[in-house]
């Protein structure tokens, strides 16, 4: 009896703190193509996470929201599944290190932001991991470095 009790509870317990999966467009062939996660909260659906995905189902685009914001780790992969990028959301704004990465899997880029700008120094790799340059964005007012090969 305890048994039961204690599953009926556990289940009503998850039922109740489940999150929503909300596929909000798909491909011609069907597939996904944004998947949304909500819990409800006062009768609202308010958005936990995101889930991009290319075409071949393979994700591109992974990370969560607080606030209607992007905050904490977000990871971005190239269409064969190879991590492309990773970094650190606070408030919706860039915040930590920001690292891409080459098709082969070595690191490309690595450097800091700031609410969305970035700072001190960048560190960027050729396709063999070797160190090619660095740049100090400190010193930089306006940065030659496009937004794509800081990883964003």
């Amino acid at each position: 009896m305890t048994r039961i009790l204690f599953i009926t509870i556990l289940a009503a317990f998850v039922s109740g703190c489940s999150q929503k999966e909300i596929v909000e467009a798909t491909y011609e062939n069907g597939n996904p193509k944004i998947v949304k996660y909500y819990h409800k909260k006062a009768g609202e659906l308010i958005l936990d996470r995101e889930v991009l995905y290319y075409e071949n189902k393979q994700k591109k685009i992974e990370g969560e929201f607080k606030d209607e914001q992007r905050t904490g780790n977000w990871k971005a992969w190239y269409e064969n599944g190879k991590l492309w990028s990773e970094g650190e959301y606070k408030d919706g704004k860039r915040n930590g290190v920001g690292i891409s990465y080459h098709p082969n899997g070595k690191k490309y880029i690595e450097g800091k932001y700031l609410n969305d700008i970035r700072v001190g120094a960048w560190q960027f790799y050729d396709t063999t991991g070797v160190l090619t340059k660095e740049v100090n964005f400190d010193m930089v007012p306006d940065s030659p470095e496009s937004d794509r090969e800081a990883g964003e």
